[in-house]
């Protein structure tokens, strides 16, 4: 693998193809695309909290704690789904009021939000009053002599690369001659704090299996047991996940064959075409599980058995004779009735660092609130106003992480009774 070049990052973005078998092969690239010239109007998002938490440590003024909190903490003006039947009244199944929501952001999304359609996450941290003091909080965790566990320094590296990533971009010429030097400044900031507490080639080897702690603490799947039955897709690559994580983390997915396969590598070849007619066939669950890449003292790529995220959807049968609508079950091609139930977690690094035993991967309930449009946190939609027009973007949307969840990847039919559960990362 290529070594950074002077560790040199501040002016090209960290971004890494892979080829996956159980490891990554990863080389950069510098592909982000300059910002248009006309940015998207924000909607009132993106505020941030009130007071830093406490992540890293319990004091709240520890440096470590205020970068976290101008990477990820906001306050979020949101719209909620009629799932949510305390957003009455509603309109086209939304809720005509808004509604604050406090986001601390200790979960697996990605800093600097949001930053898909418009710019605001990394605007704030580049304005007043964020730009001094996130750039202080930078400069005091360079400075600092505390020591710092190695999951500890593991998250914050990850989290610090999805900013650098993110600020890496342009802004449009105008804001670009405005804001451009701090944009710099702030990036050489990053690149040094990167650096600093990255973890040595052995460090990283030693870091804990924490989707094993999930296994044992909250009942999911053990597919990486040799004897579980469960087998990792190695194929279809790039893969959607990865992508817009700007491939700094890797999406492994996972079956399990409803029976034991003579051929495995015919029935995986098999599932792309079976997929429209017969989604699930074959098959009693599918998982996807996100794991962390890191960026060694060498300035070397390696993966980590540091799991951020896990979805588990496993499939049910059912013996009733029909299905009905909303209750997550659908019938496949032979008239086998199943339901499908769902199974997530995130990491917490309060959590984690706090307790590494617990592995900090936190379940949620497929009935929590989720904000809708694919993969980006708290975004709203862009709505094209017409050729004389700017980009406006809605306020975003809250509903059910089931919802989410079908959005990309399908849910019950209450008409075909189909449910689009084929494998996709």
């Amino acid at each position: 693998m290529e070594r950074w070049r002077s560790w040199g990052m501040g002016r090209r973005p960290i971004q890494i193809w892979y080829a996956a078998i159980l490891v990554l092969l990863a080389t950069l690239l510098g592909s982000f695309l300059v910002a248009q010239e006309t940015a998207p109007r924000p909607p009132q998002t993106g505020l941030l909290a009130s007071t830093p938490e406490p992540v890293y440590s319990n004091n709240t003024n520890d440096p470590w704690n205020r970068i976290f909190y101008f990477l990820f903490s906001r306050r979020i003006e949101t719209r909620v789904s009629e799932e949510f039947s305390e957003g009455a009244p509603f309109v086209d199944g939304v809720s005509t009021r808004t509604f604050e929501r406090n986001e601390i952001g200790d979960r697996a999304i990605d800093p600097l939000y949001p930053s898909q359609i418009v710019d605001m996450g990394r605007r704030l941290v580049l304005t007043e009053p964020g730009y001094p003091g996130f750039t202080k909080a930078l400069h005091e965790a360079l400075d600092e002599s505390v020591p710092r566990s190695t999951v500890a320094r593991a998250l914050m590296q990850s989290d610090l690369w999805g900013a650098h990533d993110i600020l890496f971009v342009p802004f449009p010429a105008a804001d670009e001659k405005e804001l451009g030097e701090r944009r710099l400044a702030t990036l050489d900031l990053i690149s040094r704090l990167i650096r600093k507490i990255a973890l040595t080639p052995a460090e990283i080897k030693s870091l804990p299996n924490n989707y094993s702690a999930a296994v044992q603490r909250h009942a999911f799947p053990d597919v990486f047991g040799k004897d579980s039955g469960w087998i990792e897709v190695l194929g279809f690559h790039p893969r959607a996940h990865d992508s817009v994580a700007g491939f700094r983390r890797t999406a492994r997915v996972f079956l399990k064959p409803a029976q034991v396969q003579r051929d495995m590598k015919e029935f995986l070849n098999g599932l792309p075409q079976r997929a429209e007619s017969d989604p699930i066939g074959g098959l009693d669950g599918v998982a996807l599980v996100t794991q962390l890449l890191l960026i060694d003292t060498e300035g070397k790529l390696h993966p980590t058995t540091l799991t951020s995220e896990a979805q588990v959807r496993m499939f049910e049968n059912s013996d009733e004779s029909r299905s009905k609508p909303n209750d997550g079950r659908f019938k496949t091609n032979d008239g086998t009735l199943k339901r499908t139930s769902l199974q997530v977690c995130e990491i917490s690094r309060k959590l984690f660092v706090r307790e590494p035993g617990s592995g900090g991967l936190v379940p949620e309930d497929d009935s929590m609130p989720a904000y809708d449009q694919g993969y980006g946190f708290g975004e709203g939609q862009a709505v094209n106003q017409g050729p004389d027009a700017s980009i406006l973007v809605e306020t975003p949307i809250q509903v059910t992480l089931r919802t989410r969840c079908a959005e990309c990847h399908g849910d019950f039919d209450a008409d075909k009774h189909i449910c689009d559960c084929a494998p996709s990362a």
